[in-house]
């Protein structure tokens, strides 16, 4: 190589030492939890990133016959039908009187599809992973359903464990089992 050109290279390398940005300090990786601020039945909760489909509007039902109180009915939903579930009716087991539920969350799992009634929907949070309270007490009604929570602006969060959810028999068996049939005997 000539000399020109290895003069040429160490013009090039001082010039690019001299411009090049300092590598940054590595900062301390901060585990988060990043979820979605909600409301089912009028109770505050979380759902983790990734664990709901959607959240649609509330659409337009079909009531189905011999079904529990909590089903509202079936929905049209991108050209296939999506159960709608009463959150007020299926957590509390009581009629809800007041603001209509606009919106919905929409859970898909193996087996299972259907919307669940929002009470209020509020934004996507973040918080420290170490700062989960696994130790408050959460609404009894979603006691079963939850894993922890986060304290936000002096309020607690629980978060709503859509795997227990979905297990759930009552949720899995929405047909009304009728105690006052009588069963009729062909032994004759």
């Amino acid at each position: 190589m000539s000399s020109v050109a290895l003069s040429h290279l160490e013009l090039l390398q001082r010039n690019f030492c001299h411009d090049a940005v300092p590598v940054p300090a590595p900062e301390d990786h901060v585990m988060q939890w990043v979820g979605t601020s909600l409301g089912i039945a009028g109770v505050p909760l979380l759902i983790g990133e990734g664990e709901l489909e959607e959240i649609i509007e509330t659409p337009e039902t079909t009531t189905i016959p011999g079904t529990k109180p909590w089903v509202i009915g079936l929905a049209a939903h991108k050209g296939g039908l999506l159960p709608v579930i009463s959150g007020d009716q299926f957590f509390r087991s009581a009629p809800y009187t007041g603001r209509v539920r606009d919106y919905c969350m929409v859970i898909r799992r193996p087996g299972i599809y259907f919307a669940m009634t929002l009470s209020h929907i509020e934004r996507d949070l973040k918080f420290r992973s170490e700062q989960r309270d696994m130790t408050q007490a959460v609404d009894p009604d979603f006691r079963d359903f939850s894993l922890g929570g986060f304290f936000h602006h002096n309020k607690f969060l629980a978060i709503l464990d859509i795997d227990k959810l979905v297990v759930d028999n009552n949720l899995a068996n929405a047909s009304v089992s009728n105690s006052d049939s009588t069963e009729v005997n062909n032994d004759d």
